[in-house]
């Protein structure tokens, strides 16, 4: 058996493991006659074989987080337009500057509001300040840069880090909102107790549309740098409900002992990997582009964002 668990992904063992937890859940609501959660679990049960024998994605269905726990103390609501007190751009230096990130130039001109206060990152393709090409972006709260003269930024360590957004579709885009550190680039790092990056929304640039892993998300932990000691763990495909035409959301619960993942306030995974880290992090919206974009059929497409929130547990 350890031979066997040995040639599988830390996601599909989890599954395993979750498929043994099954029958706790399962009497319980089936004695209190709650047959709406036991259907759900049925459907649960063939979803994580499905995840154990050929890595595919599972639909949330453990518990809700409680939220009474803690307090907002931190949002950025897209009502007031692009605040570059807080945010700046991730991989671009100046609102002006272009960088090319993987397959696609990073610019300020890709983010719009809406009329009802939403942020849009639009992926296309256009002439723009490079040229043709593809076009996209991705900004940050990172303290410790400033482009504007006025940036401070914001990092929290330890809460609950929440995004409601609606996903761009199609092949090649990568949609993400992620936690990091600038501690995540020492050569040396000790696990991930002094820098980590913590993905909590991210989609595979590879699906195909209509396919298994259309509509879902997947939910990662990266350590020790981006160099030769990188290590990571990804948590799981998760399935969301009509992701790209409804707003979901998505979270990570960050505590002294374990980081615990949501979608749509229901747990999808929890891990201590690495060794939990203990500096604050920053946060990180970014739309990324790869060579996938080629056969995608539905650009222009745009992440929406209604909002991101940031919560401490109450003292």
């Amino acid at each position: 058996m350890r031979n066997l668990f040995s040639m599988i992904s830390h996601r599909q063992l989890s599954s395993f493991y979750d498929l043994l937890a099954l029958p706790g859940r399962f009497f319980p609501l089936l004695a209190q006659g709650d047959f709406k959660r036991v259907l759900s679990l049925f459907v649960a049960f063939f979803q994580l074989l499905g995840a154990f024998l050929f890595d595919t994605p599972v639909t949330p269905y453990k518990d809700k987080i409680d939220m009474s726990r803690f307090d907002l103390v931190w949002s950025d609501e897209f009502d007031n337009g692009f605040d570059t007190s807080i945010w700046q751009g991730h991989y671009v230096y100046g609102d002006n500057d272009t960088q090319l990130r993987d397959t696609a130039w990073w610019n300020r001109d890709q983010v719009s509001f809406t009329d009802d206060g939403c942020l849009q990152i639009t992926v296309e393709y256009k002439d723009g300040p490079k040229g043709e090409g593809y076009y996209s972006y991705g900004m940050e709260t990172n303290p410790n840069k400033n482009y504007s003269g006025s940036h401070t930024g914001y990092e929290q360590l330890y809460g609950y880090f929440e995004i409601s957004c609606i996903l761009p579709r199609g092949a090649g885009i990568n949609p993400a909102f992620w936690l990091l550190t600038d501690g995540m680039w020492a050569d040396d790092t000790d696990g991930g107790v002094s820098g980590a990056e913590v993905d909590i929304l991210e989609t595979n640039t590879g699906y195909t549309d209509g396919g298994s892993e259309f509509g879902s998300v997947i939910q990662t932990i990266h350590i020790d740098s981006y160099e030769e000691a990188h290590r990571m763990e990804l948590q799981g495909r998760f399935y969301a409900d009509d992701p790209y035409n409804k707003f979901n959301t998505y979270g990570v619960e960050w505590n002294e002992d374990e980081y615990i993942f949501y979608v749509n306030g229901v747990e999808t995974a929890r891990t201590s990997f690495g060794g939990v880290c203990q500096v604050p992090l920053y946060l990180i919206i970014s739309v990324g582009v790869d060579e996938n974009i080629e056969r995608n059929e539905f650009l222009p497409a745009s992440m929406t964002v209604d909002y991101v929130r940031c919560y401490q547990y109450k003292q």
